[in-house]
């Protein structure tokens, strides 16, 4: 089902100084940088082979799921992107599993993506399934 791990989205309270300090400790470079105003947040892409770290940060502190994330359980992993073959048969395979989806309306299938599966059954990781391009 799963092609392989597309991203780690890592929320942090500053993304020019987290990028320097994974840059400095690990050699880890942001291929880029900007902000998505669209999805409210700061980030910067840390290429690791077909992979990659996804440093965000939120644009308005205090507003959203992202700054809501840090205050409850502060700067760490906030979600993964998966891969898969066939976003429509994955996301039914993990329904009859009892695995609960947080979106996963027909049109975003049809589209390949993003569905997301519910932290809740996941150990408290918010995971993004992707359609394989």
């Amino acid at each position: 089902m799963f092609t392989r791990i597309r991203a780690i989205h890592i929320a942090v309270n500053n993304v020019e100084e987290t990028a320097r300090e994974y840059a400095g400790k690990f050699g880890l470079v942001a291929s880029q940088s900007g902000t998505l105003p669209e999805m409210g947040v700061k980030n910067a892409l840390l290429p690791i082979g077909d992979a990659v770290f996804e440093l965000i940060e939120p644009l308005n502190p205090g507003e959203g799921a992202l700054s809501s994330f840090l205050e409850r359980r502060g700067e760490g992993v906030y979600m993964m992107a998966l891969e898969v073959e066939n976003l429509g048969e994955a996301v039914e395979s993990l329904r009859a599993r009892g695995v609960r989806m947080n979106s996963d309306d027909p049109e975003s299938i049809a589209k390949g993506g993003p569905v997301f599966v519910h932290p809740k059954s996941t150990h408290g990781v918010l995971i993004e399934l992707v359609e394989k391009k």
